[in-house]
């Protein structure tokens, strides 16, 4: 992938694009096909004007649909495939949003179809670019939550849709839990004292309760769609953070959605958009954030771990020479450094680590 940094952030936009569009499509209600059809409009011209760039073709400032298409082919090299489906994407978005005709549903879906062959096969032939690769994990900027939404999108493609809706959930626990970071202080059980059990079961239900009502509350806080939240709660396991190591537990299946293409790529693109909706409406931090007393190098590539000792979870891989930012000595643990990654607590193996000047 030889596309500069520009472009490929540009490829990345019109993929969200393409992929929000699927989502309305999907999710129906009022004007979808109509709406799905501008999605997948801009996503396909946005392409086609960043294969224009590349290819250095000369184009005019507003030029229209067509016009773009022609002179990328006339650069000589391979010609753009389904342009009779692109022409008919155009009309469809021409007559839905100036005359307010709504395309059939069924022919959307078809639009659908073709682009899915169409992105790949121009991405290879003028960008060598795969379209596959275009992750739009990218846009958290959260490196360990990219992790598990890169592999829930690898794991779309190969069919696992079951695996995939774990995957996503494990990245909004993990990215829910960064961004509502709080200081770790001991609480003993505020229920210890009460001896009847059926008493106390009933007070941690309602303990459940109203947690769960407050977890709502965030939800609309910032600004997420309530109803999109409640369909990814019927969707996907139940995620807890031990020690920060994700555990998922299927509880309640009967009353789970069925783990399907379309539940997995909603649950996939539910967890990017409210992420990106809680990075945009985030208040300041209720705590002081730990800061760094520590400047190390990177002497030896190691992997940078969520917890000493457990290689299952590997957040990167460091480069010699990176400077990395740790925690005071009293936090190190089993010959592992700790340090600050993305806000969060993570480790190295001190013997590939120095103090660095």
């Amino acid at each position: 992938m030889n596309l500069n940094k520009q472009l490929l952030d540009r490829l990345i936009c019109s993929k969200y694009i393409f992929h929000k569009g699927i989502d309305i499509l999907e999710r129906g209600g009022p004007f979808s096909s109509g709406l799905g059809v501008l999605h997948f409009q801009d996503a396909t011209e946005m392409v086609l004007r960043i294969i224009a760039e590349h290819l250095h073709c000369s184009l005019k400032e507003n030029a229209a649909f067509n016009q773009i298409i022609d002179s990328i082919d006339n650069s000589g090299v391979p010609k753009i495939t389904h342009r009779s489906a692109l022409n008919q994407l155009n009309k469809a978005r021409i007559n839905f949003k100036h005359f307010g005709l709504e395309p059939k549903h069924e022919d959307v879906i078809k639009l659908r179809g073709d682009l899915e062959e169409f992105f790949p096969n121009s991405l290879k032939s003028f960008l060598d670019v795969d379209f596959h690769l275009i992750s739009l994990a990218n846009l958290v900027e959260h490196r360990r939550t990219e992790n598990f939404l890169n592999m829930a999108e690898r794991l779309i493609r190969d069919g696992n849709y079951r695996d995939s809706i774990s995957s996503s959930a494990i990245a909004f626990t993990i990215f829910n839990s960064h961004y509502n970071k709080e200081p770790q202080i001991y609480r003993q059980d505020p229920f210890r004292r009460i001896k009847d059990a059926d008493l106390k079961k009933w007070v941690e239900g309602i303990e459940k309760l109203v947690l769960d009502q407050q977890a709502q509350l965030n939800i609309i806080m910032n600004n997420i769609n309530l109803a999109d939240y409640r369909r990814f709660q019927r969707c996907i396991p139940t995620v807890h953070l031990f020690g920060g190591t994700p555990r998922v537990v299927y509880m309640g299946s009967r009353e789970k959605l069925e783990p399907s293409f379309e539940n997995a790529l909603f649950c996939y693109n539910f967890v990017i958009d409210a992420i990106l909706l809680m990075k945009a409406n985030k208040l300041p931090l209720r705590y002081l954030a730990q800061n760094p007393v520590r400047k190390i190098r990177v002497i030896k590539e190691c992997p940078i771990k969520v917890r000493p000792g457990d290689n299952q979870e590997i957040i990167r891989s460091t480069e010699i020479g990176e400077i990395l930012y740790a925690r005071h000595e009293k936090y190190d643990r089993e010959g592992h450094i700790a340090i600050i990654l993305d806000g969060d607590d993570a480790f190295v193996e001190g013997v590939c680590v120095t103090v660095a000047k």
